[in-house]
């Protein structure tokens, strides 16, 4: 009789250890699904996100598309020519020689103080090409194209290959008198010492870096480390500053004023 009174004496016990465990994992569970919606599943948080940021806009691909009636700027120092902008009508430079190029006469003075000042330090900066008429710059197209269709191209690769690095006549800036090349046009020109004071010293001048490298998707011209522009001292110190190609910085400029 005791040994059955023993028997089931363990046998009560183990069931109140057994309810016992069973209440515990219950009363855990219902803490941890407690603190887990309590945190916020992002699918329960989503309205709770600021209006200003759901509104935001999608970061910019770094491509530029001039919208349709693009006015020049009043300011001779910024005219705009690239591949959908042809030089303006009645831009008619007045030549001076400087070197062996022909150049605005506006730029004249600058162009030189900036050759000067490297050859102070040692350095030289020589010019290979200038002002170009639309008709030696057709020329000079052409003669790419050409060269393309040796290579194997069809016609229209050729054109379009020819016009990532020669402009066609009427959209290249060196019709404006404003643009230069330097040092023999060499692909290897940013390996320089020249190359590296010029992107120093070149906007104390009001000279910038016209196709950057970083820049080819908006110029559609591949890098030319040889091809600088003159925009004017003030307005290359700030393209500068803020790295800004010359379509990124009169589009910058527009959103100053407001588009007035």
């Amino acid at each position: 009789m005791q040994k059955k009174l023993g028997i089931m004496k363990r046998a009560a016990f183990t069931l109140l250890c057994a309810a016992g465990c069973l209440g515990l994992l219950t009363a855990t569970s219902a803490v941890f699904f407690f603190a887990l919606g309590d945190s916020g599943a992002p699918e329960e948080r989503e309205d709770e996100i600021p209006a200003e940021q759901a509104a935001a806009p999608p970061a910019s691909s770094g491509s530029l598309v001039l919208e349709d009636g693009f006015v020049q700027p009043d300011d001779w120092r910024l005219v705009l020519v690239n591949f959908e902008t042809p030089v303006p009508s009645g831009c008619e430079p007045e030549l001076i020689a400087v070197g062996s190029v022909q150049v605005d006469k506006r730029i004249e003075e600058d162009l030189t103080a900036m050759m000067e000042a490297a050859a102070k330090e040692g350095l030289a900066i020589t010019l290979s090409s200038g002002y170009r008429s639309t008709e030696r710059q057709a020329e000079l197209f052409q003669n790419a194209v050409e060269e393309n269709v040796e290579l194997g191209m069809n016609l229209e690769m050729a054109e379009t290959v020819a016009a990532e690095s020669v402009a066609r006549a009427e959209y290249s800036e060196h019709s404006t008198g404003l643009a230069v090349d330097l040092n023999g046009v060499l692909e290897t020109f940013d390996e320089t010492a020249e190359y590296r004071w010029l992107l120093r010293h070149a906007h104390e001048y009001g000279f910038v870096l016209r196709y950057p490298e970083d820049k080819a998707d908006v110029t559609k011209i591949r890098f030319e480390p040889w091809h600088f522009r003159y925009v004017g001292a003030e307005h290359a110190s700030k393209m500068r500053l803020l790295n800004l190609c010359l379509e990124e910085y009169l589009l910058y400029l527009d959103a100053q004023t407001g588009g007035s």
